[in-house]
């Protein structure tokens, strides 16, 4: 066991397309960003966390929930033991610049980074796909979140200037080069998130499940566009029409990229984005007026909602110069919202990493 302070980045992830599918045994494309929960560790004679971006601190002895922030890393001392890894007492010290809120996966950055550390510090023989398992368990057995495995896996195993294609029903994975050139990744922050989020969320999956039951399939990986024609209910039909188109642009977002075609990728994005707003209903007044906004601009080549939905995000595939155009978007929204969204450059990253 390490006897010193360890130090260990863990990133926050966007996804470029795939929502609303890793629930669904679909196939998604995330990647993770230079944005991190940094998370210092070394051993100590009881379990003290702390997070500075909250300023509050919880000291334990044995891993018992306690329905805070705190959860996500008492997850992980507790999975980890359950998989036989003997997790001894230590001080952690966890600090970020990964926006919470924004569904950059602040949650998964923090459980996958927790177990690196804890990992570094006991040199436990922790493969990154196991960390990402364990991890994922931890948000759905412990905190209880019924989340998919794309954080987590996006959080352990990318890799700088690829996506990670994640196959979630057989978690398979490979690495897709992302040959951007004069082309950037932005996330535009709506600065809004409408409270019925969560509750909508295991709604959508539990509408998700019903229409499985109705054509009696038990994957939609087994559904086909005819199938759907046969939901006599609407609402799950537009539900399962989501996840099987959405399913087939991610296969079309991944063969564009191999042919460095991104005027494609970025119509991908736009039908991703009306797919989850008309079929999957998880947008919102906000988050459209931004589209129909950035749609104004032709070097604007594609932008979608990102994450849960109901506010958060839009990722947007832009050439050449965007801060001038975004300035103009910023200011109109501003005037019909009262709101300000936030631009951020994303970069690519590496998966967690230990820095010292």
């Amino acid at each position: 066991m390490a006897d010193q302070k360890i130090v260990v980045y863990s990133p926050g992830r966007a996804n470029l397309i795939g929502e609303h599918t890793d629930y669904n045994d679909g196939f998604v494309l995330p990647f993770a960003i230079k944005r991190y929960v940094k998370i210092e560790i070394e051993p100590s004679k009881k379990f003290k966390i702390f997070s500075h971006q909250l300023k509050k601190g919880i000291e334990f002895d044995a891993p018992t929930k306690t329905n805070s922030w705190a959860d996500y890393v008492i997850g992980m001392v507790q999975k980890l033991r359950e998989h036989g890894y003997e997790v001894k007492p230590f001080t952690m010290h966890i600090d970020s610049d990964l926006p919470m809120g924004a569904g950059l996966s602040s949650s998964a950055a923090l459980e996958v980074g927790a177990g690196y550390a804890i990992s570094q510090m006991m040199g436990f023989e922790l493969d990154r796909e196991e960390l990402a398992k364990i991890a994922h368990e931890c948000e759905v057995d412990f905190v209880g979140v019924r989340c998919g495995i794309m954080d987590q896996y996006a959080v352990a195993l990318s890799k700088e200037d690829h996506a990670l294609f994640i196959d979630t029903m057989t978690r398979e994975y490979k690495y897709v080069p992302l040959r951007l050139d004069d082309t950037k990744l932005y996330l535009i922050n709506s600065g809004v998130k409408h409270e019925l989020g969560s509750s909508e969320y295991n709604k959508r999956r539990h509408e998700c499940e019903l229409a499985l039951q109705a054509l009696r399939k038990p994957s939609f990986r087994e559904v086909t566009l005819e199938d759907i024609e046969k939901i006599q209910d609407p609402v799950l039909k537009k539900r399962a029409l989501h996840v099987v188109t959405e399913n087939e642009r991610v296969l079309k977002t991944l063969s564009a990229l191999e042919d460095d075609n991104l005027v494609l990728v970025g119509k991908y994005l736009y039908e991703s984005h009306y797919s989850l707003k008309d079929n999957y209903e998880v947008s919102c007044e906000e988050i459209d007026f931004l589209i129909e906004k950035l749609r104004e601009y032709s070097n604007v080549l594609g932008a979608r909602i990102v994450g849960a939905g109901f506010g958060g995000s839009i990722i947007a595939l832009v050439k050449g110069n965007f801060e001038s155009i975004f300035e103009k978007i910023s200011e109109a929204y501003r005037i019909k919202f009262g709101i300000l969204p936030t631009l951020l450059n994303v970069e690519t990253s590496n998966g967690v990493f230990r820095a010292l």
